[in-house]
């Protein structure tokens, strides 16, 4: 919790931070943002979306998505190292490839992802609700009450209150490691796993195990937090490293237990009937009722220790494109201490996309952005790589698997009937940074002309 304060104070007050702060994080620290980032609301969102689709393969799914994670993860690192910035992606992107449309398009992009990312979050923390505690029949009405509701009660908080949040956050994100571990522990020692279910035998094809990967890629995004406090890391070449890489790594590993859990103790149809409550769900058959809601408070934790980190970090982003030229003015201006415009817009934008989209939706929107994001941050050190010391051919790498990735993920989305109509969402996502950016730059330069 001393940390979370720290970084608070630093965003909010930058100018404080330069002496008082200066290299104040270890690895520790570091290491706590990235795992803290990774595992949380994620996994209790989309493993059941994983299994629907790649079944028994789903650990390969898995497996794959952490791989895309440690290829960008190694981009990250040496650009974390040679541009140390709380600015994080926003200042890598800008870095390598200037002031203008694109950046400003590929700025954006990132700001709309995270929008969607925590209608994912508020999505999930209404189904864990609805579903533990409402009866089937009132399931519609009370999954739009508690969407709204911890959206607008952690905005809130966010801007009146922001230490309540500070001081809940470290035990929100202790609470939900011990009950994903205690899952973990008592699943693999409580009756018999029908491990059978992981092999080849239910195994789906090629191209959906991938495109499973990247569906829920974003149970692994959040590794990329940690370079917005790459510049207050001491001895940033080693602490940097094992932090990138070792919550990466933990997270696959941490993840694999959990898939042989859920899989080991629920038949792929009951895991396709409680997809989006998919861990409760596991939990209850060798719990009892006491680990479906268990399983409940854990996600319900997640979610909103989740919400509550992405409404502080995502209504920066706006500050940092408005000191960067590319977003408009008003999204500096304070009031009372805080910055609420951009706090407003992302609130109501997730309040409007959580409540007219399914899970599976958002869930392939927001991973296709970051795969996006995280494609051009790969392009962008191999265009620094002197610069950044980096190996060009990994970098490289990293942008064809993010490519090749994110392709998989669209083409078999385009492939089932059910889920055809997410491409206009997705496809909106990836256009309506380019069109936004197009309209301001040209609002900016007839302003300019004028005066």
């Amino acid at each position: 919790m001393a940390l979370i304060s720290r970084l608070r104070k630093r965003i909010e007050n930058p100018k404080d931070d330069i002496s008082a702060g200066k290299n104040s994080l270890g690895f520790t620290d570091a290491f706590s943002i990235g795992i803290g980032g990774i595992v949380g609301g994620g996994i209790f969102a989309t493993i059941g979306l994983a299994v629907v689709e790649s079944r028994g393969a789903t650990y390969i799914s898995f497996l794959i998505g952490g791989v895309v994670a440690l290829l960008t993860a190694y981009s990250y690192l040496r650009l974390s190292v040679t541009y140390p910035s709380k600015g994080g992606t926003v200042k890598f992107i800008n870095q390598a490839f200037g002031e203008g449309l694109f950046t400003g398009s590929l700025n954006t992009l990132l700001v709309m992802t995270y929008i969607v990312l925590l209608a994912v979050y508020a999505y999930a923390f209404a189904t864990y609700t609805v579903a533990t505690f409402f009866p089937k029949d009132e399931y519609e009405f009370w999954h739009k009450v508690f969407t709204c509701g911890i959206m607008i009660v952690l905005a809130v908080i966010n801007f009146i209150g922001p230490n309540i949040a500070e001081k809940s956050e470290g035990f929100f994100n202790i609470c939900k490691l011990i009950i994903l571990l205690i899952f973990v522990l008592l699943g693999l020692f409580a009756g018999d796993l029908a491990i059978e279910r992981l092999g080849p035998a239910d195994w789906v094809s090629a191209p959906q195990i991938v495109a499973a990967g990247m569906l829920v890629f974003i149970s692994y995004e959040g590794f990329e937090l940690i370079a917005n406090v790459s510049d207050q890391v001491r001895d940033k070449e080693k602490n940097l490293s094992y932090a990138y890489f070792g919550s990466v790594i933990t997270a696959m590993i941490f993840y694999m237990f959990i898939i042989v859990v859920t899989i080991g103790h629920l038949s792929f149809d009951a895991i396709t009937a409680s997809r989006d409550y998919a861990l409760s769900a596991a939990a209850q058959v060798f719990m009892g009722k006491t680990g479906f809601i268990l399983l409940a408070i854990g996600a319900m934790l997640a979610t909103a220790s989740a919400i509550n980190a992405g409404l502080f970090g995502a209504s920066k982003l706006p500050l940092m494109l408005a000191e960067e030229g590319e977003a408009p003015e008003r999204y500096e201006k304070k009031l009372w201490g805080r910055y609420p415009v951009g706090l407003g817009m992302i609130a109501i934008l997730v309040l409007l996309i959580a409540n007219f989209l399914d899970l599976h939706a958002l869930a392939a929107a927001a991973s296709s952005g970051f795969i996006l994001v995280f494609l051009m941050v790969n392009v962008a050190n191999a265009k620094l790589a002197k610069e950044t010391k980096s190996k060009r051919w990994i970098c490289i790498l990293g942008a064809l698997v993010c490519f090749a990735a994110l392709a998989i993920l669209l083409i078999q989305i385009a492939r089932d009937p059910a889920h055809r109509y997410e491409l206009w969402f997705i496809g909106g996502l990836m256009v309506f940074p380019f069109l936004y950016q197009s309209v301001f730059n040209a609002h900016k330069k007839f302003y300019k002309k004028k005066s």
